[in-house]
């Protein structure tokens, strides 16, 4: 039987042990040892490939956990970053969907990078989301819904889950469509407005451009290459990341690149 989706007690969230790259150990390594020496650290990254992330593959969903798993052999294992307790990147087959599920106290982010997710529920019943479309429930005092794809084709899009900071209220949905260029905010802004202190940005680059990112001091970052491989630079740290693979970053200043036209998806937070 399928575990769905519900807000994850903190005795459930113990730690994997995900494997990390050797090239992200050796940067973490080397950024211990530049402190210790009184020199300037090196930025911190560490490489996550989508190889060593737990799967679940069930008949009509496959995803990968880059934090706690939901639902599957996996639910409830794996550790948050911060606030944010869950990411994964789920592939619906045609004419599939969750069963009817609660929610409280979570705030809940939904972007679609290929084909069409629907929404089912006690909050905006029957909303379609398509590609480079983003929908974020505030369940505060509760909801009851279901995401799926009711069209012929796949559907592949991330889910994150927020733990709030501010509790209680009414049920909100949120919105948005990305224009597919350039760095664009999903959420922590007005617009779609996180209950924590986080923002989510799409970020669309051109091939052979480069995208500066900067993750200032007290804060972390985590990247995941949406369409494609990208490579991610900084003094004395690098990494290529393939389709899916994720990256953890602390402060410093990192140069985002692609061979060809590719997205990646960027988070920032509290350290």
């Amino acid at each position: 039987m399928v575990r769905l989706p519900r807000p994850i007690p903190a005795r459930a969230r113990r730690d994997v042990g995900v494997t990390l790259s050797r090239r992200g150990l050796l940067a973490g390594a080397a950024a211990a040892l530049a402190c210790r020496a009184g020199a300037r650290p090196v930025p911190s990254l560490i490489h996550r490939p989508a190889s060593s992330l737990p799967t679940t593959t069930l008949p009509w969903l496959s995803l990968r956990d880059h934090f706690v798993a939901t639902v599957g052999p996996h639910a409830g294992e794996g550790r948050p970053r911060g606030a944010l307790l869950v990411l994964a990147d789920a592939t619906f087959a045609p004419r599939s969907r969750f069963p009817l599920h609660p929610h409280e106290e979570m705030e809940i982010l939904s972007v679609v990078i290929d084909g069409t997710l629907s929404h089912h529920g006690s909050e905006a019943h029957g909303a379609a989301v398509g590609p480079r479309g983003a929908q974020l429930i505030s369940a505060r005092t509760g909801i009851v819904h279901a995401e799926g794809n009711d069209t012929d084709a796949p559907t592949r899009m991330l889910q994150l889950w927020f733990q709030p900071d501010r509790h209680g209220g009414a049920p909100a949905y949120f919105a948005r469509q990305l224009a597919g260029v350039g760095r664009e905010v999903i959420a922590g802004d007005a617009g779609m407005p996180l209950r924590t202190d986080a923002r989510v940005w799409w970020i669309t680059l051109a091939a052979g451009a480069t995208a500066p990112l900067v993750v200032e001091p007290g804060r972390q970052a985590y990247l995941l290459a949406l369409t494609g491989p990208v490579r991610v630079t900084a003094d004395g740290a690098a990494a290529r990341l393939a389709t899916g693979d994720g990256a953890e970053l602390g402060p410093g200043a990192f140069a985002l690149t692609a061979d060809a036209d590719h997205a990646a998806l960027w988070i920032d937070l509290p350290a």
